[in-house]
């Protein structure tokens, strides 16, 4: 009995630290992968303007579980932005989120929205921009805290690709992954 509550307690641990790394990852900026060659992500030019987006969803297994289609306009005010983001999801459902974001010397940026938990974080390099935040969205249970992780990828003047991974409480992973385009 000894011995199997040890064996236990082990199990518990090691599982325990593995979430807590993969957890880790939502509460800190990691390094950004990006392109020095070839167009320059800047926030502030690409989100100007009017926006169509395309996306497909998966689970953590990697099985697509959705698909969704965004309208997304953008004005600044020298560092200060306001991005307005319209979904429809598969379904039909329909979800918005509107992003204040400010850019800060050092090419890092701030964001919030209403339902950001707290001040999103991010930074952009080369052709590459990453934030890290985290939404309070409804559930099967009610609202629940989700955490996300979005890299961004500039392909030319008016196309981006964007990698959005998030992890829903202890329980579910997943991405989805966006196609951008510029459409003025």
């Amino acid at each position: 009995m000894k011995n199997f509550s040890r064996f236990f307690l082990a199990v518990f641990l090691i599982s325990s630290l593995s979430s807590c790394a993969f957890l880790d990852r939502f509460n800190k900026v990691p390094e950004l992968d990006s392109l020095d060659r070839g167009s320059k992500i800047d926030l502030k030019k690409f989100f100007n303007g009017e926006i169509e987006a395309f996306a497909i969803t998966q689970d953590e297994n990697g099985k697509i579980s959705g698909t969704q289609t965004a309208k997304i306009s953008g004005k600044w005010d020298e560092n200060k932005g306001v991005i307005q983001q319209n979904f429809i999801y598969a379904d039909g459902t329909k979800d918005s989120r509107t992003w204040l974001i400010t850019i800060n010397s050092d090419n890092t940026f701030d964001a919030v929205g209403h339902d950001v938990t707290s001040p999103a974080k991010g930074k952009q390099s080369g052709n590459a921009a990453q934030m890290i935040y985290s939404l309070s969205l409804a559930g099967k249970d009610g609202k629940q805290e989700v955490k996300f992780e979005d890299k961004m990828y500039l392909i030319d003047d008016k196309s981006m690709i964007m990698i959005s991974n998030f992890k829903r409480g202890y329980s579910s992973s997943g991405k989805s992954i966006f196609s951008l385009k510029k459409i003025n």
